[in-house]
């Protein structure tokens, strides 16, 4: 009985992978795509100035136009991005084999060394920018290495975080520095940054009640920014000293009221990471509403690119960045909701990368980056390429290639071989559950008429 079991899974999954790769071909595929981004990355490492062990510039955005805007890790603007293009360039280790896969690692290794001293730094503007910084360079690093310096800067990474916790509000602070003592902030993007604590409470020289505070962050989170619809503000206010709410807002949103796309897409990944660290199935709960709400609006405006906020009037700019988080996020979610549910939440993952696949590839020949029409911030903000949309796009691209090659999904900050997995017979549901949908030309239903 089990050897027939197994047979079926085998079949299953062959069926599944080759139905699949076939339409991504009609997109130009998953193998051409990672192609073309190591062409892009290349192009990248040529026109930036070498890093040194503890300085370097990093790309934020326009580099669709040949020439990237760049930032050191410190500053208080952009220095939250610094870590995406080591983490890119740890994608692509991960990606290539033989003398190109060393290629790749050996740069990964310089762009990632400068960041070490944002492990510890707390006197940033949003010091939960820590967790972005630290978890895509050391986080890839030593997931893909083991190297135990890598795995010290992280834990050095989850004290910081834990030095920022407020008990009265329950939850981390963002935005520390420059402002009123009398507020207390908490951002939707700080769902992204709290892997060191998560990962950090059971590893040497971290504590186990980190484990606590990111299960507190998350729920007050979930609370406070996460509506009844699945949709989310951006910034929560509370008063520091009881813990009271005195608001919500937004700074990157078209108004306090409306969902910001990317800030969605944030919450639908970070979630899901909190899920597959902690096992706490009402994060797995959030993640779905929150991914149900996001392609519902997709869906329901025919398209497979959000607007940049998804309740600003008339035609809006497009966010690419915050479609390639999502598609990430939702590949990551088909591989712990299982069964239907999860082959349902891959096909809606597989139909944002196609669109970002067939319409946003910076094709000029003067470009660097791999996708065009990232938004850059509020009602005024441009589009541009953004490295942060590069960064999750490759990653969205490898976790799909596992996924569709029937391997498991792997969590941030673990080294490979003992990233948690799904069980068994989770797997085979989610592949029985990929046969039964058959993939072509698949939709979900808008939000209001889904469970």
């Amino acid at each position: 009985m089990q050897r027939l079991a197994l047979l079926a899974w085998v079949s299953v999954t062959c069926l599944a992978s080759e139905a699949r790769a076939q339409q991504l071909d009609s997109l130009q595929g998953i193998a051409s795509d990672l192609t073309f981004i190591e062409q892009q990355v290349t192009k990248t490492l040529n026109s930036l100035a070498p890093p040194t062990s503890t300085s370097a510039l990093y790309p934020v955005s326009g580099g669709d136009s040949g020439t990237w805007t760049t930032t050191t890790p410190s500053d208080n603007a952009l220095g939250w991005t610094s870590g995406f293009f080591p983490g890119e360039l740890w994608l692509l280790s991960q990606a290539t084999t033989g003398q190109q896969q060393q290629q790749w690692l050996t740069a990964a290794e310089q762009w990632t060394a400068p960041l070490a001293s944002q492990a510890s730094n707390v006197s940033r503007v949003d010091p939960t920018d820590i967790g972005f910084i630290i978890g895509t360079s050391f986080g890839n690093g030593y997931r893909l290495t083991g190297d135990p310096s890598y795995q010290s800067v992280l834990v050095t990474a989850g004290g910081s975080l834990a030095s920022l916790y407020n008990s009265k509000v329950g939850a981390v602070q963002s935005w520390a520095t420059g402002f009123d003592s009398t507020h207390y902030a908490v951002i939707i993007d700080s769902m992204m940054t709290l892997g060191p604590l998560q990962w950090g409470a059971s590893q040497p020289g971290g504590q186990s009640t980190w484990a606590g505070i990111a299960a507190t962050h998350a729920e007050t989170v979930t609370t406070n920014l996460v509506r009844s619809d699945g949709s989310t503000g951006e910034v929560a206010d509370f008063n520091p000293t009881t813990g009271a709410l005195l608001g919500v807002t937004t700074f990157a949103g078209y108004s306090n009221t409306s969902t910001w796309a990317r800030g969605e897409a944030w919450a639908l990944y970070g979630f899901v990471q909190a899920y597959q660290t902690s096992d706490n199935p009402a994060f797995l709960t959030t993640a779905e509403d929150v991914a149900n709400y996001f392609v519902g609006e997709l869906v329901a405006d025919d398209t497979w690119i959000p607007p940049w906020d998804f309740d600003a009037p008339g035609t809006q700019p497009v966010d690419t960045s915050a479609a390639a988080i999502a598609a990430d996020g939702l590949v990551m979610l088909s591989t712990v909701a299982g069964g239907t549910l999860g082959a349902m939440y891959l096909t809606d993952a597989e139909d944002i990368l196609g669109a970002l696949s067939s319409s946003y590839l910076d094709t000029s020949p003067s470009g660097e980056a791999v996708l065009t029409d990232g938004y850059t911030g509020t009602v005024n903000g441009t589009n541009t390429a953004l490295i942060y949309g590069d960064y999750y796009f490759t990653e969205a691209l490898l976790r799909l290639q596992n996924v569709l090659d029937g391997e498991p999904d792997w969590v941030l900050y673990s080294p490979a071989a003992t990233s948690a997995v799904p069980e068994p017979a989770t797997w085979t549901m989610m592949l029985l559950g990929f046969a039964g949908l058959g993939f072509a030309g698949y939709r979900r239903r808008p939000r209001s008429s889904r469970a």
